[in-house]
């Protein structure tokens, strides 16, 4: 760099000939030059991440919020949210959502039970617009297509809407669909997923960690057939 400053200085005293010469000569030892606070340009993202973000599906007044609690389903239930942008829950009260998303709206009614109701909470929620219809139901809003079967509330298909584009887990969808049954088995849950010749191929899940926030929620695949097995109880 010293060499560089040299250079500069002993430019200023020539004619203009030499001037532009040497800023040439110093403009190829810059180059030369290396710093640790050199800023490199952004990284291209593919075209497709390139596209605006659609802007969030956020409650408001009119809507209803579907609540599922794991814990404790006395919970569970719709609620309107009123004109102040509240929903009233039993053995809590108001509870502002209007202006969030669905996943914020879970994480601030897990704060709240989690603060006088529950030690832990897992809740999921879902939007449904005014008038009961799902807040992702337009023609455009990507679903999932799943079967149930065994010992689970509600067996038979189910398309389910995906949030931000965000896979849908297995026990994300358990509980959305209703749950499993009282004697359903919640350490033994089948998938059986088609591979790419077609043949089903089958794994057993274990969904206690899950719920106990020990374990990753498996994300499912379009088609997959979910079987929850029944407890059987020894004498």
């Amino acid at each position: 760099m010293s060499r560089l400053c040299s250079l500069l200085t002993t430019c200023t005293m020539g004619s203009l000939q030499r001037v532009v010469g040497c800023l040439a000569a110093a403009a190829t030892l810059a180059g030369c030059v290396g710093s640790e606070d050199e800023v490199l340009p952004p990284a291209m993202l593919p075209s497709a991440q390139l596209q605006t973000a659609a802007p969030p599906n956020v409650f408001a007044p009119g809507d209803s919020l579907e609540l599922f609690v794991e814990e404790d389903p006395s919970f569970n239930g719709t609620y309107l949210i009123r004109e102040g942008g509240y929903i009233l829950v039993p053995r809590i009260g108001r509870v502002q959502v209007s202006g969030l998303d669905r996943e914020g709206a879970e994480r601030h009614i897990t704060q709240t039970l989690q603060k006088g109701q529950l030690a832990k909470a897992k809740v999921l929620v879902e939007h449904l617009k005014s008038g009961g219809r799902p807040a992702l139901s337009s023609p455009e809003a990507p679903k999932i297509m799943i079967y149930l079967t065994g010992s689970v509330a509600k067996p038979g298909v189910h398309l389910l809407p995906l949030v931000k584009n965000r896979p849908m887990g297995l026990y994300e969808a358990l509980l959305i669909t209703g749950g499993l049954t009282r004697f359903g088995h919640h350490g033994k849950v089948e998938i059986l997923r088609a591979d790419n010749t077609g043949r089903r191929v089958r794994s057993v899940v274990d969904l206690r960690p899950i719920r106990d926030g020990k374990a990753d929620d498996p994300p499912l695949s379009e088609g997959d057939i979910i079987n929850v097995s029944e407890k059987v109880f020894g004498f």
